[in-house]
């Protein structure tokens, strides 16, 4: 799967980080990532890997629902749902 696909909403997001308290390091514990990255990724400097979108979004709390609303392909949300669920 090499569409580009993505998740990502860093303003949002940002704004769920900031009103949980969940800081850039436990994102990156959650990801599995080296603990600056986060920052880079909410700084706009990268994006997250779609596998690291999913555990960001995991991680905030964010619903499946909301991940998969403007996903159309069947199979792309298959591997969604099914990295969510992990």
């Amino acid at each position: 799967m090499r569409n580009k696909v993505s998740v990502w909403d860093r303003q949002t997001w940002s704004a769920i980080r900031e009103v949980k308290g969940i800081t850039y390091a436990e994102l990156a514990k959650a990801c599995d990532v080296y603990e600056g990255t986060p920052e880079k990724w909410f700084r706009g400097e990268r994006n997250p890997k779609l596998k690291h979108q999913i555990a960001m979004a995991k991680a905030l709390g964010i619903p499946l629902r909301s991940i998969l609303a403007d996903i159309k392909d069947p199979e792309i949300r298959a591997v969604i749902r099914a990295a969510y669920t992990d």
